[in-house]
C-alpha cells in the first residue's frame, strides 16, 4: 500500500490554521472573504502556480508521440498546486489579521512604546528624519518598491522551482515560519505605524497619484495592525539571501531592489526602526530554522525508508 507523503511545510501550516482557529474561534472565519484589494495579494502567488501549468499543457499540447498521455501531465500538475499550496495558506493566515476579532484580541495599540524604543536607540524614529526628504519623485519610487515585496517572493520561488525543487522548499519553508513568528508579534505588540499613530511628527503629507492609487491598494488588503515585526522587511531579506544563493547576477538585480523595499516602509511612514531590525532578525532565524526543518524530515524519512515493509 502505498504511503502519503507528509512534508514539513504540510504540517506548518495545518498546525498554524489550526492554532489560529481556536484562538480566534470558528465564526471569525466566516468574515474571511476576498475583496477587490485583498484579491491582489493571492493574484501575485497564483500567477507563478497559472505560468507553470500553463507550460506543462504546452509541454503535453506539443508532445512527441509516445510521450507521456493525459493522466501523467494531470500528475505534474498536481505537483504544481502541492508544492505552491503552502503560499496560500499563509495569505489566508494572514488576511485573517484583517478580522475585527483582533480588536477583541489586543485592544490596545503599542505605538507609543515603539516610538519609545526608536527614540532610546536612534535618538528619533528615522520616518521623523526622512520628512525632509519627501519629494513627487522620491514618493513614487519609494512606493513601487514598497509593493514590489508582492513580487519577489513568488518570483524567487519560480527561479528555484525551475532550478533546485529542494531550495525552493526551504525558500518556501523560511517565509512560512516567517510568517508565522511575525504574526505572533502582531498579536504581541499590535501597532498600527508612525504615520497612522503620530500624524502630527510629520510637517510634509505625502501625496501623489501613484501614491494614492497603490496605497490605497495596499492599505485595504493589508492587515491594520502589522507593524513588529516587519514582515516586508524579513521576507525581502530572506529573498535577498537565495538571490545570494542563486548567483551574483540574480543578487545584483535583487540588492537594490529589496533596499530600497527596506527604506520605503520607514519613508512611507508604515515602520519604526526597531520593526526593521526586528524584521532582519526573524529573516535570519527563519532562514537557520528552514534549514533545520529540511534536516529534520531527511532524517525521519530516511528513518522510516529503513523500516520494514509489510508484505
Amino acid at each position: 500500500m502505498s504511503r502519503i507523503e507528509v512534508r514539513a511545510e504540510d504540517v506548518l501550516t495545518v498546525a498554524a490554521a489550526g492554532a489560529l482557529l481556536l484562538f480566534l474561534g470558528v465564526k471569525s472565519f466566516s468574515k474571511l472573504h476576498l475583496s477587490e484589494g485583498n484579491y491582489w495579494d493571492f493574484a501575485f502567488i497564483l500567477l507563478p502556480v497559472a505560468l507553470l501549468v500553463f507550460t506543462a499543457s504546452i509541454r503535453y499540447a506539443f508532445r512527441p508521440v509516445g510521450a507521456p498521455a493525459i493522466r501523467e501531465m494531470g500528475a505534474q500538475t498536481g505537483h504544481i498546486l502541492r508544492d505552491w499550496s503552502p503560499f496560500l495558506i499563509f495569505l489566508m493566515l494572514y488576511e485573517s489579521f484583517r478580522l475585527n476579532t483582533w480588536d477583541l484580541v489586543s485592544p490596545v495599540d503599542k505605538d507609543a512604546m515603539l516610538l519609545r524604543w526608536d527614540r532610546a536607540l536612534f535618538g528619533e524614529t528615522p520616518s521623523v528624519r526622512m520628512d525632509s526628504w519627501i519629494n513627487p519623485g522620491l514618493t513614487r519610487v519609494m512606493v513601487i518598491a514598497y509593493v514590489l515585496h508582492l513580487v519577489m517572493p513568488p518570483l524567487m520561488g519560480l527561479i528555484w522551482y525551475r532550478r533546485d525543487v529542494k531550495v525552493f522548499r526551504e525558500f518556501l519553508l523560511a517565509v512560512l515560519v516567517a510568517g508565522i513568528i511575525g504574526t505572533q508579534g502582531y498579536v504581541l505588540i499590535p501597532g498600527i505605524g508612525p504615520g497612522i499613530a503620530f500624524p502630527s511628527l510629520f510637517r510634509h503629507g505625502l501625496s501623489g497619484d501613484v501614491y494614492q492609487s497603490i496605497t490605497g491598494l495596499m492599505d485595504s488588503a493589508r492587515a491594520p495592525r502589522d507593524v513588529f515585526p516587519s514582515l516586508h522587511v524579513a521576507i525581502s531579506s530572506i529573498v535577498l539571501w537565495y538571490a545570494w544563493r542563486r548567483g551574483r547576477l540574480t543578487f545584483a538585480i535583487a540588492l537594490p531592489v529589496v533596499v530600497a523595499n527596506w527604506i520605503s516602509t520607514l519613508y512611507l511612514r508604515y515602520h519604526y526602526m526597531v520593526d526593521v531590525a526586528a524584521g532582519w532578525a526573524v529573516a535570519i532565524l527563519s532562514i537557520a530554522l528552514a534549514s533545520l526543518i529540511l534536516r529534520i524530515e531527511v532524517s525521519v524519512v530516511g528513518l522510516r525508508s529503513k523500516e520494514p515493509q509489510p508484505l
